[in-house]
């Protein structure tokens, strides 16, 4: 069996020799023991990784070895192994002549005031063009605005409410016409006197070109008088029919109860009580002690009213 006679549609030496072995029902352990070689030796021969073999007079008297393990003709393994180290040979020298002409180039190149000049000029246009841009970009973008504080339909006990919001940096804004300082980051914040009922809040926050963007917020006071900063929240729930309510106190889990006519609840938080309802028109409302009637008109459904304490700075800090 010589080497041209087993081709197998192989055309490489390591397919070739691996293919071999293995229609030879050798392993490569049981090959290495009797060519006297290293396995990492065979394994460079048969994954073509002919660059971790050892010299060519080395790798030439591995061949023949093979070829007489294998039965076939050895000078034809070491004519194909010359063909395809010339190859990698080559594919090397090559590589090595384009990274020394880039080299070359790189030398050759000399820093010239004419070419610093030119280098900046181009530069500056760059940083024109981008600038030019950026201010199209800024003169067509909208504002963004987000109201943090109050959440919209809220029911505030207290006289007062601080209004807390988000906008981009170098925005104006104004509350209910009324401008607000906006720190370097875009965050408002100021504090709007409350008479008892509800009230509309309007936030409109406007760029240098005159681009704005207006949100409202729909809140409904009840003063209660002096309440002290630990009074918290209370709701009194009177069912006057048949209602299914989920509420949350503060931050926790949300709950859920089914009433009938005349049945009564009490809801207490230190801070805020979030309420649903299935028929507003037979959930009656005391907030704080504040008698507020009926949430709706009958079989309205109200999802998420939010029910505050707004307590004063000062008292937040005692």
């Amino acid at each position: 069996m010589i080497f041209e006679k087993k081709k197998l549609q192989i055309e490489t030496l390591s397919e070739y020799l691996s293919e071999v072995r293995r229609n030879l029902n050798l392993s490569a352990e049981e090959v290495c023991s009797k060519a006297g070689m290293s396995l990492k030796f065979l394994e460079g021969l048969e994954t073509g990784q002919l660059k971790n073999l050892p010299a060519d007079v080395y790798v030439y008297g591995f061949l023949r070895q093979l070829g007489a393990i294998y039965a076939v003709n050895a000078d034809e393994l070491i004519s194909q192994y010359k063909k395809e180290r010339g190859i990698v040979q080559q594919l090397s020298k090559n590589q090595q002549a384009i990274s020394s002409d880039w080299k070359k180039k790189f030398d050759k190149l000399i820093i010239t005031p004419k070419l610093v000049s030119v280098g900046a000029g181009l530069l500056f246009i760059a940083i024109t063009v981008g600038y030019i841009i950026w201010q199209v970009w800024s003169i067509n973008k909208m504002p963004s605005l987000t109201i943090i504080f109050p959440p919209d339909n809220s029911v505030i006990a207290g006289s007062a409410v601080e209004i807390r919001g988000q906008t981009d940096s170098g925005m104006s804004v104004e509350i209910n016409h009324q401008p607000v300082f906006v720190d370097s980051q875009g965050a408002f914040r100021t504090e709007l006197g409350l008479s008892a009922g509800p009230r509309q809040i309007f936030i409109t926050a406007k760029n240098r070109f005159n681009k704005s963007i207006s949100k409202s917020i729909n809140i409904t006071a009840q003063p209660g008088g002096n309440l002290p900063a630990t009074m918290g929240v209370e709701l009194k729930l009177d069912f006057a029919g048949q209602a299914t309510v989920n509420y949350v106190l503060d931050d926790g889990a949300p709950g859920n109860l089914s009433f009938n006519a005349g049945d009564s609840k009490v809801l207490t938080a230190e801070q805020k009580i979030v309420l649903s309802t299935s028929d507003a028109g037979v959930t009656k409302v005391t907030f704080n002690g504040q008698v507020l009637g009926f949430l709706g008109r009958a079989g309205e459904a109200l999802n998420s009213i939010p029910f505050l304490v707004q307590v004063d700075s000062a008292k937040k800090g005692k």
